[in-house]
């Protein structure tokens, strides 16, 4: 009875250890995932500052294309597309995640298109 019990022990002390060490792993994947949601934070803080200044994007974009135009259209075709992404991704996001909050699955086969 006393070797099971120290057995027990044992065995109690390295899943404590091994707990520690999973701890510790998972404490600095959080941290590495805080570092990207405050990227993500303040890109969308600065995608909401341009969308209230379009006078502003608009003279920039002018500027460029006056300046380098054949760059500037290239980078005026990259950010359209970059723009359309953020659209269907963000509408995308706005429709899963009343289901997310909810627990239930989603329904894909509805006929609903998202709202872009």
């Amino acid at each position: 009875m006393r070797s099971r019990l120290i057995d027990l022990r044992e065995r109690r002390a390295l899943l404590r250890e091994r707990a520690a060490r999973e701890r510790a792993a998972l404490d600095q994947w959080v941290a590495r995932a805080e570092v990207i949601e405050g990227w993500a934070d303040q890109g969308a803080a600065a995608m909401q500052w341009l969308g209230r200044r379009p006078l502003l994007v608009a003279a920039a974009a002018a500027l460029a294309l006056a300046l380098r135009p054949r760059r500037a259209l290239g980078w005026l075709s990259k950010g359209v597309t970059l723009w359309q992404l953020w659209r269907q991704a963000r509408a995308l996001w706005r429709r899963l995640a009343p289901v997310r909050k909810s627990g239930s699955e989603p329904d894909f086969r509805s006929p609903q298109k998202i709202g872009l």
